[in-house]
């Protein structure tokens, strides 16, 4: 007995893991535990930069922030897709201060080092086909521009 109820709650979670639910920003769900209970990511769209400095922010108070938290206690891994591809509101520096995935509407995923210098141990943690934001100050490693080339890593640069 007790083993078909493990094995029923095991396949349950792999389909809740497998399961990925977008919502946009606008209407996120003031109690979104039936969604949690059934995806293990949610992606939220639309994310705007009011949207990502109230993340920021971590007001405790915040409904948004208390909804992340919830997020976490169910072990949902969030993920942020912005309205367009960030251009030119996206501030790079948030970025790095994100604890979540960041996504352009075209489905680039983007990077963000903070370092003068962007060497080959920075470009190695980016997955092939993302984005890596930078500003021209920013310099990047001969071996560093290498992968980013070789991996197909497209370079965003802004003053």
């Amino acid at each position: 007995m007790i083993e078909k109820l493990v094995k029923i709650i095991v396949q349950r979670l792999k389909l809740r893991a497998a399961n990925k639910t977008s919502i946009v920003v606008s209407k996120i769900p003031r109690d979104p535990i039936a969604i949690f209970m059934e995806s293990g990511t949610v992606r939220l769209t639309q994310v705007n930069k009011h949207f990502l400095e109230r993340i920021l922010g971590g007001n405790r108070a915040e409904s948004l922030t208390a909804w992340l938290e919830t997020a976490a206690d169910y072990g949902v891994s969030i993920e942020l897709e912005l309205y367009d591809n960030g251009e030119p509101w996206l501030d790079y520096v948030m970025l790095s201060q994100l604890n979540y995935p960041v996504f352009t509407s075209t489905g680039e995923r983007l990077f963000y080092s903070s370092g003068q210098v962007i060497c080959y141990g920075d470009s190695a943690l980016i997955p092939s086909g993302s984005t890596l934001c930078k500003f021209k100050k920013q310099l990047i490693t001969p071996l560093a521009k290498e992968y980013l080339t070789k991996n197909n890593i497209a370079v965003r640069e802004r003053q």
